[in-house]
Formats: C-alpha cells, structure tokens, sequence
C-alpha cells in the first residue's frame, strides 16, 4: 500500500458537441481533473503518461486521443502539468535511437 504508482496510458477523445451527449464532461476538463485528482486524491501516483494518438475506424470516423487534438485541450494540459508536482515536457516528435 505504500509503493508508487505510474499510469502507462490514460487518455479521452475528442468527440464533436453535436455527437456526444450533454452530461457528457469535455476533453480539456477531463485533462484537467484527471491531473488534479491523480495530484491531490491519489498521492502514490507519482507517474502518468498520456496516450498521445489518432486513427481511423473502420467506419471512417476517427478516434482523436492526442492531446493537442484542441487548442483547449492543449491548453487544459500545458496548465496541468505547469504545477511543480508533475514534470510536462510535451514531446510530439518521434525521439531518435542512440
């Protein structure tokens, strides 16, 4: 019970306003409370790593995870991950082998 805790994926999408339905909570909320509570409720959190993708289905819509999928959802994660408690570099570039 006293060991630390890293989340290997967490994400959500975005999905238009007119699909989704109204008590629906939006991406860049979802970001922002997700960083709070793992922050704040749940202390033995000490890794998160979100899961930054896009792809389409096989109806031909697309799944958004990624999290600049918004300029809102950026911005919800950006000011997240600013707290002193997280460390936020934002790397959307593939990272070359050494």
């Amino acid at each position: 019970p006293h060991k630390p805790v890293m989340i290997a994926e967490w994400a959500t999408g975005e999905f238009p306003l007119t699909t989704a339905p109204p008590s629906a909570i939006r991406k860049p909320a979802w970001i922002k409370q997700g960083l709070e509570l793992f922050r704040t409720r749940y202390p033995r959190i000490k890794a998160a790593l979100y899961w930054h993708e896009r792809w389409q289905n096989a109806d031909g819509s697309y799944s958004n995870l990624r999290v600049n999928s918004s300029v809102e959802s950026l911005r919800a994660y950006r000011s997240g991950v600013a707290n002193p408690d997280w460390l936020g570099d934002l790397i959307l570039r593939a990272i070359p082998k050494t």
